[in-house]
């Protein structure tokens, strides 16, 4: 054989050992096609034939879909719950109609008590006023008359702050005009105390608006027996007790309950004035009231009889989703919510309140519960 014929063979050799190779790393084609199934590394190691594109990520990383719950998974109970926020609330309902008859003669100037320099009773008044219109104001329509009106001494009350809902600011802002300081408060003050035709004067303004059917009422805040009846010899004018109580129980025969609180001492003369006053108004005793926290428990005392059982609570701040309430009393069990209103909660998203319905209403309303709770942030149960 010539060398031409072994070089030909040795090229045949040569050309044969390189599609044998090729063949062997490319494997059958078959369906699952062409891709390394293990085999050899590039650098020449043996790979995991369960690794994936990830494999150069640490192998005690959790893959990132492996906790995720499925979108309509429901909630866990417990999920978040260290972010709940508490909602403040406040129980409302249909308010009922009180009109405040407040006395600003020229005694209401005086200090309160015996001391000299202390606080006027017209400044501790108006501070407790202040107090329970603006905490109240959503469950009572309040309205303000002031006596004596400014263009006498003997002049009857009038009523600058008529009856509204949720009346606090105009109430709040015309107490804070009234001088309570002890010299601007006589040189502004220094009327008598005109009652019986101040009471006839909120009689005649409750005729000329519509009747509530919640309730109407007036409390008579006074510093001391009523004048401005005949002239006395020693001057001055004579006491108007009776016609005071003539005029009260004329105002209860037209539907309006008058509340009656004597502010100060200056029931001496007759301890039995205020008795009479407050049966005459239709109510069952008067409040007497020597000191400022006194009277702050007395208005909230009348303030309590008045407001009607409600069973819905307003939630301050924006609508939520009610599926993240949990509601409780006074830090008790977790109420259900219950949509067929048979009993436990609901939430009202147009009014952005809640109510109770059933067991848990009737324990609302008996006044047994001081904190109504509603949380939000985590699902609460369901009926």
């Amino acid at each position: 054989m010539g060398r031409h014929t072994h070089r030909y063979c040795w090229m045949a050799l040569a050309l044969g050992g390189i599609l044998l190779a090729s063949c062997a790393a490319t494997g059958s084609p078959g369906r699952g096609g062409g891709r390394d199934s293990g085999g050899t590394g590039l650098d020449g190691s043996a790979r995991d034939s369960s690794a994936s594109r990830d494999s150069g990520r640490d192998s005690s990383t959790t893959p990132r879909d492996s906790a995720i719950a499925p979108r309509d998974s429901a909630p866990r109970i417990d999920a978040g719950c260290d972010l709940m926020t508490p909602v403040p609330t406040t129980i409302i309902g249909d308010p009922p109609d009180m009109l405040l008859i407040v006395d600003i003669s020229g005694s209401m100037c005086t200090p309160l008590g015996f001391g000299i320099g202390g606080a006027s009773k017209l400044s501790v008044m108006k501070a407790a006023l202040t107090r329970v219109v603006t905490e109240k104001e959503a469950r009572i329509n309040f309205g303000m008359m002031l006596f004596p009106n400014s263009s006498g001494a003997c002049a009857p009350g009038t009523v600058p702050v008529p009856i509204a809902p949720r009346n606090a600011a105009p109430i709040n802002a015309r107490l804070a005009s009234l001088r309570d300081d002890l010299f601007g408060c006589v040189s502004a003050n220094s009327g008598a105390t005109p009652t019986p035709t101040s009471v006839d004067a909120a009689r005649d303004y409750y005729g000329t608006i519509p009747v509530n059917p919640v309730g109407r009422y007036a409390l008579l805040a006074t510093d001391g027996l009523p004048n401005c009846g005949p002239a006395s010899d020693g001057g001055g004018t004579a006491e108007t007790l009776d016609e005071t109580v003539a005029a009260i129980a004329a105002l209860h025969t037209a539907g309006v309950t008058t509340y009656v609180v004597g502010f100060g001492s200056g029931f001496g003369s007759d301890p039995s004035a205020l008795n009479r006053m407050a049966t005459a108004g239709g109510t069952p005793r008067p409040f007497s009231a020597a000191s400022a926290a006194a009277l702050s428990a007395a208005l909230d005392t009348i303030a309590a009889e008045v407001i009607p059982p409600s069973c819905t609570v307003e939630l301050g701040g924006p609508t939520r989703d009610p599926l993240l309430f949990q509601v409780r009393f006074d830090g008790g069990a977790l109420i259900p919510r219950d949509t067929s209103h048979a009993r436990g909660w609901d939430y009202d998203v147009t009014t952005n309140t809640v109510t109770f319905y059933g067991s848990e209403c009737t324990t609302v309303q008996s006044g047994s519960v001081t904190d109504v709770q509603i949380d939000f942030g985590c699902p609460g149960p369901l009926i």
